[in-house]
């Protein structure tokens, strides 16, 4: 993984372990007991922060019981900071924004959309660039016109598969994007 998105991606993990600390017996009921599917699930790879966060969680005491959607707000706000963090910083490293579009390699085109959702209140909007590129593809998943209006972190992917899409873009050949 790019070293800049290994930073974000620790900061991430970080903010949200800090505030499970805090809200411990929530999280231990929606995410680690099997209550049903938490945000950092994910439906891509192997849900191992599950884990880290069950031995983290065995050994600290019981904090007071928060809601699950100011959980769940929390961490998609969090998330939402990582993908522009990411983005940004590749776009200033490679200027992006002066490339044609259509020639950027197709994750890349994928990560603007991802950025923009996540700055524009988690809600999918495409600008005409976008649209005449679908659709945008992404292991087993499918950005389309019909996703417009769609929730990032709440109908198109999880917190947990933030992880995998940054790796995934990291393996692609960015040299090319230098010229």
């Amino acid at each position: 993984m790019l070293p800049e998105f290994k930073k974000y991606l620790d900061n991430f993990y970080l903010s949200i372990s800090g505030f499970w600390c805090l809200t411990l017996k929530d999280v231990k009921e929606k995410l680690l007991m099997g209550r049903g599917p938490g945000l950092l699930d994910t439906s891509i790879g192997e849900p191992s922060i599950q884990v880290n966060m069950y031995a983290i969680s065995s050994t600290l005491p019981e904090a007071p019981f928060t809601n699950n959607k100011d959980i769940n707000k929390i961490i998609e706000m969090q998330a939402r900071l990582l993908i522009m963090g990411c983005y940004d910083w590749l776009n200033e490293e490679y200027q992006l924004n002066d490339k044609e579009f259509s020639s950027l390699p197709d994750i890349i085109q994928l990560f603007y959309s991802l950025r923009n959702a996540s700055a524009h209140n988690n809600k999918f909007k495409f600008s005409p660039k976008v649209k005449q590129n679908f659709p945008l593809k992404w292991r087993m998943k499918n950005l389309t016109k019909e996703d417009e209006g769609k929730g990032l972190f709440s109908q198109w992917m999880s917190g947990g598969d933030i992880e995998y899409f940054l790796e995934d873009v990291s393996k692609t050949d960015l040299d090319i994007l230098k010229v």
